[in-house]
């Protein structure tokens, strides 16, 4: 008789599948273990992947999805380990997950299931790790938003028992399905899953079955598992959410007297319409706020442009104002006219694109001119009709950037925002992953280098960025969106270290010897042809770089007099400084003189050591990398952030050129 006994049941996920089955064989390692995959009739090639790559997995075959509970209760029954643990596809488990968790269940006689700490994919504490049972009570605390306003109460906050300390091992109502470890006896005792609960609320079912037979559910963070929620099941949709309640109700018929399911029922479907409609509500609102704020600015910049061409000639040439009539007659249909067009011509699309903003604009005179011909009562100016244009597409430009700089931190939109990643793994496998990316996958980012995946700094390797222990710090110098982890680098502990300590961030990870990536979203698809460049070996940024010394140093120069006192060396700035004028330096260069294989440039006064912050100053051993950045991402707005952090650093003494 086995140990234990891991099933999963998989519909569609791959690659979710491989990687969990890559962290279960880790943590088998020691425990007379199987490991059973319960195959809903996927149609990814998830069953020849299991035949591939894992040859000693018991895998089941289902011809339908015969659901959730249906397909475990199929390995179940062919399994006769102590411990049976139900697990997602979608996990990755830790190396000590099973070791800690039979322990646990050996030294805790009355438990009769466990679960364990999950986090999702950018490091955030799942909270339904734990969970109290959804009575009429709790239900309506969470389905009115009370549970969320007040989610540390042991009254409101119950449904996700956020009164318990996550960090502590206590007794829970509910637990998981995505990770659920039940004792054989147990099961044997209450019965195996509900199969009338084809997907949802089976694990709530359960939970509740086995505190009624006499044992306990237990919570326990000593361990982790990564959950990439949502992936094996999209949770976002309308029909989850019939789905999910519809589970509930089931739930309800099951266990509750008739009072209180009626009471439960009822709850739910109100619960279903309310989430209906605020769904509905918000597709509009998402859809429609942009547009009508934007109406807004149109509206009133058409009547700033009306004020000045008043002010400045109609007042002039006859003494006449305009009639009031154009507030709330010609500037309400003026506005209509050019937003029409941006929304019909795509410039509400993402990414925003300049060329339907310009085409609005056009046309939008055009249709206002020939409007205006028709019907005179609206017919004022073509001055103001053609400024009107011109500020409606000044005014649809700011807009965008602004949105744009709030959602991905840059005015530019005209663009693919491109994401800067960095590669934590050893030299062979960064390098392989850095091909990977460039070579074979669709997935535009910008590779800013590798961060060694030891505490120590390795003899000879400056090419990293640096080491783990300095992830926070790299993330923040290089403006990282996100992590890529090698998982034949790091161990399964180490990476959820990392994501735990750096949370809300993009990660991914490459599993041991894998040609993809797995997150919260799956990138696994044809060559990409956008590698990797870098900025400053482009004439025209060249230009904007000279044209940005020339510019600067001129003020400087000029206002020395004045703001002598901010410079350490004032003599040495305006020496400095007028050798920048002449071209003899760059005001912002490379930290060495010629780093090899980057962009030649001239010296520079600053560089990107004085850009980094007092508890950043560790990465000045790492001279590399910054380079590498510098080069890669320069942009004039970089220069001008170095220079404002670093401005009184110019006058430092130089060699002379």
């Amino acid at each position: 008789m086995k140990d234990l006994s891991v099933i999963i049941v998989n519909y569609n996920v791959r690659h979710f599948l491989e990687q969990c089955l890559l962290s279960v064989e880790k943590a088998l390692s020691g425990i007379d273990g199987e490991v059973w995959v319960v195959d809903n009739n996927s149609v990814d090639g998830s069953i020849e992947m299991v035949r591939e790559k894992f040859p000693w997995v018991n895998l089941i075959e289902n011809k339908k999805n015969a659901g959730f509970s249906a397909a475990n209760n199929q390995a179940i029954r062919k399994s006769d380990a102590h411990y049976i643990l139900l697990l997602n596809p979608d996990t990755v488990v830790e190396e000590s997950t099973f070791t800690k968790s039979l322990q646990f269940m050996n030294d805790h006689p009355d438990a009769g299931a466990l679960g364990v700490k999950m986090i999702d994919g950018k490091g955030r504490f799942l909270p339904e790790s734990k969970r109290g049972l959804p009575t009429p009570e709790v239900a309506f605390y969470k389905i009115f938003g009370l549970q969320k306003l007040f989610s540390r109460s042991p009254r409101f906050g119950r449904y996700y028992l956020g009164h318990l300390d996550p960090e502590s091992t206590n007794e829970v109502d509910v637990l998981s399905g995505a990770f659920m470890l039940l004792r054989n006896e147990t099961l044997k005792k209450i019965g195996l899953l509900d199969e009338a609960f084809f997907m949802y609320g089976e694990d709530i079912d359960l939970s509740y079955r086995v505190t009624k037979g006499g044992w306990k559910n237990y919570y326990l963070p000593e361990t982790r598992i990564i959950h990439y929620k949502g992936e094996s099941t999209k949770k976002g949709s309308l029909n989850y959410v019939k789905v999910f309640y519809n589970a509930m109700i089931i739930f309800a018929q099951k266990h509750f007297s008739k009072g209180k399911r009626n009471v439960y029922i009822g709850l739910i479907r109100m619960a279903i319409y309310l989430r209906a409609g605020i769904s509905v509500i918000g597709r509009i609102i998402k859809s429609t706020a942009f547009p009508l704020t934007e109406s807004v600015l149109v509206y009133l910049a058409i009547l700033g442009v009306k004020t000045y061409w008043e002010v400045s000639y109609k007042l002039v040439t006859d003494g006449i104002p305009y009639p009031e009539e154009f507030a709330w007659l010609a500037a309400p249909i003026y506005t209509f006219v050019f937003v029409s067009f941006l929304w019909a011509l795509g410039a509400y699309r993402k990414p925003y694109r300049l060329r339907p903003i310009l085409e609005a604009a056009l046309s939008g005179f055009i249709a206002i001119a020939t409007i205006t011909y028709v019907f005179k009562d609206i017919n004022y100016s073509r001055a103001i009709v053609a400024l009107s244009s011109l500020a409606v597409a000044l005014v649809s430009i700011m807009a965008r950037a602004l949105v744009n700089l709030a959602q991905n931190k840059s005015l530019l939109f005209t663009e693919e925002q491109i994401k800067r990643v960095i590669i934590v793994g050893d030299e062979t496998e960064s390098s392989r992953i850095s091909a990977m990316i460039l070579r074979d996958l669709q997935y535009p980012v910008e590779i800013e280098g590798a961060v060694f995946p030891e505490e120590s700094r390795p003899e000879g390797k400056n090419s990293f960025l640096g080491t783990i222990t300095q992830l926070r710090e790299i993330v923040s110098i290089y403006r990282i969106d996100e992590v890529i982890f090698s998982g034949q680098s790091l161990s399964t502990l180490q990476i959820l270290n990392l994501m735990s300590a750096n949370p809300a961030l993009q990660y991914k990870i490459v599993p041991p010897g894998a040609d993809y990536l797995v997150g919260p979203q799956v990138i696994h698809s044809s060559k990409f042809a956008g590698a990797g460049f870098f900025n400053l070996s482009r004439k025209e940024i060249k230009r904007k770089k000279r044209t940005f010394d020339i510019a600067i140093s001129t003020i400087l120069l000029l206002t020395s007099p004045v703001l002598f006192w901010m410079y350490k060396n004032p003599k040495g700035a305006v020496s400095n400084l007028l050798h920048v004028l002449r071209g003899d330096y760059h005001l912002v260069g490379y930290i060495a003189s010629e780093p090899e294989g980057l962009p030649k440039i001239k010296a520079g006064l600053l560089n990107m050591l004085h850009r980094m912050r007092k508890n950043e100053d560790s990465m000045a051993q790492f001279p590399d990398g910054l380079d590498r950045h510098y080069a890669r991402a320069y942009s004039v707005a970089l220069d001008l952030e170095i220079l404002i952090k670093g401005i009184r650093k110019i006058g430092e003494l130089r060699m002379q050129p």
